[in-house]
């Protein structure tokens, strides 16, 4: 065979196995080995509430009070000024309550629920003595993020609710005043009584 045919017979094999390359569209990949792999994992977490936030504040605090007669009251006003009828103060603490209040917005109006109101359990005083007679919580009374107080009556149950309150304000706190109450029995004992606050869009 002579050279230049030898020679035409190499180009044209070259040629056609670059042509086979380039028409499969394969190209060369090298092995990927997962032995030196590594993976892990997170997790995507959130949460979407009724755009109100509530937490405990302060508690509120009547004091001590000695009672001088039967049916009368004791009110915490919600900036912590102790009124009583028919008893008197004679120590301790007195302290409106409160929450802690954020909302997204004051638009709607919101549902305010107040549960635990009513009778309440007396037990013996340090001093004091007792139990006797009976007690009730008979109002909650919220302020701070209305234009208005407004009050929770008990009205004989265990649970009070406030449709549509107009609050205007986005933080709090809610200031918290309470009053109870006693019938026909001078009362003597000590009480705690822990409400539940729930507000809603």
């Amino acid at each position: 065979m002579s050279y230049k045919k030898s020679h035409i017979k190499t180009k044209a094999a070259a040629v056609a196995g670059a042509a086979v390359v380039v028409l499969s569209g394969a190209v060369p990949q090298p092995l990927i080995s997962s032995a030196h792999a590594a993976s892990a994992k997170i997790s995507v977490t959130g949460s979407f509430k009724t755009g109100i936030t509530l937490a405990a504040g302060k508690n509120a605090q009547f004091g001590s009070n000695a009672v001088t007669d039967v049916n009368g009251k004791a009110t915490i006003s919600t900036a912590g000024v102790l009124a009583v009828s028919k008893a008197v103060k004679i120590g301790g603490a007195v302290q409106a309550g409160s929450f802690a209040f954020t909302a997204v917005s004051t638009v709607p109006n919101v549902d305010i629920t107040v549960a635990k109101l009513g009778a309440l359990t007396l037990v013996a005083t340090g001093g004091g003595g007792g139990p006797v007679g009976t007690m009730k919580l008979a109002k909650i009374t919220l302020g701070g993020i209305g234009a208005a107080v407004t009050n929770l009556l008990s009205g004989g149950g265990t649970t009070a609710q406030k449709a549509g309150y107009d609050i205007n304000a986005l933080v709090g706190p809610i200031k918290v005043g309470a009053q109870v109450t006693w019938g026909a029995v001078q009362p003597i004992g000590a009480f705690t009584q822990q409400i539940t606050l729930t507000m809603a869009y």
